[in-house]
């Protein structure tokens, strides 16, 4: 039978999403949007190892939502409740997000119903595993091997990555997917750019951690200041994380420190973006990274590091790409960009919104389905 003609209302196929939930971070808000999506067709069961926001955007889309704290259970009480859950939802697929996820998932699978298993890789590691880590590392790239049945790819690069690591036919490059047109209705500003209305405002969002290299970004600044059309300029950083206290005691021994803004975690991200000039990606590697995504949808340009999905993202826009991975190669690009900005029409591909996202994902779920079937 094929996918296509599996009924999607008398029988819809019941999905079980397993994810950290941890943070509000890039496979969280992607996790979320597909599955917004997919409770309109399937059964859907949202396994969280965390309580926090995620758990709490769910619930309000009367999604089954079951928190197993990771905090107050250990990794075989929790293989225990995933088993136990397994075995009494009986989901047509387990679709896994994170190594630790990647493991338990799959496991907890394999010794209750065996539905078909699929994981979406969202990025690639961002630092070398340690001890019980590297164990752990071992052990996922082994169940993704042996006992998954599909791995979701989010960009070209990174399927031709994995493609090192797993069965090339288990790999399926899906595109990660915002809701656009819901982006589009943000009308109002952020608190910063109503104060300073005639300023230029230059931002990087995300974790402050060692990946996403804020060092890069405030190494930027002093190059670009005095230089940017004789306005006076704010650089932003929205997000929180481990390097946050190390860099601000940085920032205040700088010339400019008055221009440069801490703002911690914020919850109204897109308006953030919308009050943006630009947003500047400096990580030493990406994925398929949602604010470049949300960004493009509001029409806000992106000046971001030639890694991973970026250059995807950035297709219509390459003079946005930097390749010169320095302060320097940010500062020109940067500036170069402000300075025509006039010139572009900034807007997101079509092949970036949720709904495609939504239908390859479920076509992907639906063909495995269909095949343990036949």
């Amino acid at each position: 039978m094929e996918p296509s003609s599996m009924p999607d209302k008398t029988h819809p196929l019941k999905v079980m999403h397993i994810i950290s939930g941890d943070l509000w971070a890039g496979a969280e808000v992607q996790a979320y949007t597909l599955i917004s999506h997919l409770r309109e067709q399937c059964l859907v069961t949202a396994v969280l190892l965390n309580p926090g926001r995620l758990a709490d955007e769910l619930s309000q889309l009367d999604i089954q939502v079951i928190v197993l704290d990771e905090t107050k259970m250990n990794s075989a009480a929790l293989l225990v409740k995933l088993r136990k859950l397994m075995k009494a939802l009986r989901p047509d697929i387990i679709h896994t997000h994170r190594q630790k996820e990647n493991v338990l998932g799959s496991i907890a699978n394999l010794i209750s119903i065996r539905a078909k298993c699929v994981r979406t890789v969202h990025g690639a590691p961002e630092f070398s595993p340690k001890g019980l880590q590297r164990v752990q590392a071992k052990l996922d790239s082994l169940v993704g091997r042996c006992l998954q049945d599909a791995i979701i790819a989010v960009s070209d690069e990174m399927s031709e990555s994995l493609e090192k690591i797993f069965p090339k036919h288990k790999i399926h490059y899906i595109a990660n997917g915002i809701n656009a047109d819901l982006l589009r209705k943000i009308s109002n500003q952020a608190d910063f750019k109503e104060r300073w209305p005639n300023d230029i405002h230059i931002g990087i969002i995300g974790r402050i951690e060692p990946v996403k290299r804020v060092d890069l970004f405030l190494e930027m600044i002093p190059l670009l200041m005095g230089e940017l059309q004789n306005r006076a300029l704010h650089f932003h950083i929205i997000g929180d994380g481990s390097l946050r206290l190390l860099l601000e005691s940085q920032v205040d021994a700088m010339n400019f420190s008055e221009s440069i803004h801490f703002h911690g975690y914020r919850s109204d991200i897109p308006t953030c973006i919308r009050s943006l000039d630009a947003v500047v990606m400096c990580s030493d590697h990406e994925g398929m990274p949602m604010t470049a995504l949300e960004a493009l949808a509001i029409g806000t340009p992106v000046i971001a590091h030639k890694v991973g999905g970026m250059a995807e993202i950035l297709a219509d826009y390459p003079e946005f790409l930097v390749e010169e991975h320095s302060a320097f190669g940010y500062a020109e690009c940067l500036r170069k960009a402000l300075n025509e900005i006039d010139n572009y029409e900034i807007k997101l591909p079509d092949n970036y919104t949720s709904k495609e996202n939504f239908k390859s994902t479920l076509y992907l779920y639906k063909k495995l389905v269909s095949n343990q079937k036949n």
